[in-house]
């Protein structure tokens, strides 16, 4: 009997034993079920909806870097070219004859950079600086005013009628003379030092891009300097988007 009472009390804490190892052992990785071959495969993502090809400018419109012009680096490689080809004793944008500076820039005798510091990108504006979004507009069809209003709530009012324009009051809200070349829209703009900008809006041949071309000549209309933006056809889908 006795035998049998310590068979039974080993048995007993060997159990025990067992069951605290159990315990203690961390979960093990579970296994899959198999898959179903019969199962039906889960849909597939839902296409983003392709914008229709426009018939004109008007519309929302969003920056493509890659297939754009750098602005900035472009007026200052033509800039570096006219000082370096004319000399110190050239006419030109940097010359001491014409006062210096860029069209649209502040500048010392010799062309160099903006009273304040600024640079040609700074003293240029958007012109070297695209809006990364933006939207063309009319308020009914034939309206001689093109709206355009951008992401950085800059606006501009393109008159094509041959309307006086009022002197800007406010540097984010202008008004610009334009005129229509087909369906081009292009504006004829005036920039400091007598300098001249103009600025080309077209649709590209599958009505699916905007092209911006600006062009910066000095007074006389000499030394062009061509800056081509793109712009992809875009839905606006933000309902608080102050381009409106």
């Amino acid at each position: 009997m006795k035998l049998l009472h310590r068979i039974s009390v080993l048995s007993g804490i060997c159990l025990l034993a067992c069951g605290l190892l159990c315990a203690q052992a961390p979960p093990g990785p579970l296994t899959p079920p198999p898959a179903d071959p019969n199962a039906p495969a889960p849909p597939p993502p839902p296409k983003k909806p392709e914008v229709q090809p426009r018939k004109n400018i008007l519309g929302y419109w969003k920056f493509n870097k890659d297939e754009s012009d750098d602005g900035r680096a472009k007026l200052s490689q033509s800039r570096q070219g006219d000082n370096s080809n004319r000399g110190n004793n050239g006419g030109g944008y940097g010359g001491p004859r014409m006062g210096g500076g860029w069209p649209g820039m502040g500048g010392g005798g010799n062309g160099g950079p903006h009273p304040q510091g600024g640079d040609i990108s700074d003293s240029m504006g958007d012109l070297a600086n695209p809006p990364r979004e933006m939207k063309l507009s009319q308020k009914f069809e034939n309206d001689p005013e093109v709206q355009l209003a951008d992401d950085r709530e800059h606006r501009t009012s393109f008159f094509t009628d041959g309307r006086k324009l009022e002197k800007d009051k406010d540097p984010d809200n202008k008004q610009v003379a334009a005129r229509w070349d087909d369906k081009k829209l292009v504006t004829d703009e005036k920039a400091a030092h007598g300098g001249k900008v103009s600025r080309t809006f077209e649709l590209s041949s599958d009505g699916k891009q905007l092209i911006e071309t600006v062009r910066v000549t000095d007074s006389k209309g000499n030394h062009p300097v061509n800056v081509q933006y793109v712009y992809d056809a875009a839905e606006q889908t933000d309902p608080y988007s102050r381009m409106h």
